[in-house]
């Protein structure tokens, strides 16, 4: 019996880990788009980020907030944190080492 419950209690437990998001990055730091990386406008259609273009990367809840400055204008656009990571790991966009 005692056995059973220890199994109930790691079965929880790593449904508890399973459930937590790990973070990949830090809450602020600096990447490159080096690749084929769009995002969307409301509603509207999916817009390229010119390759090239180096982003400030902010941290949010559920998304990574990009920054960069275009014709002298600040753009800020949003990415769903695994869109971002997936974005990473296939080597459109590269994250600056601190």
């Amino acid at each position: 019996m005692n056995t059973s419950v220890q199994t109930q209690a790691e079965a929880a437990e790593e449904a508890v880990q399973s459930a937590v998001e790990v973070q990949r990055f830090p809450e602020k730091f600096e990447a490159t788009v080096t690749g084929n990386v769009q995002h969307r406008v409301g509603d509207g259609p999916l817009e390229d980020i010119p390759r090239g273009t180096r982003v400030q990367v902010a941290t949010a809840i559920g998304s990574y907030v990009l920054s960069w400055t275009q014709d002298e204008q600040p753009i800020t656009v949003s990415l769903a944190k695994r869109e971002f990571e997936l974005y990473v790991d296939t080597g459109e966009i590269e994250v600056s080492q601190a």
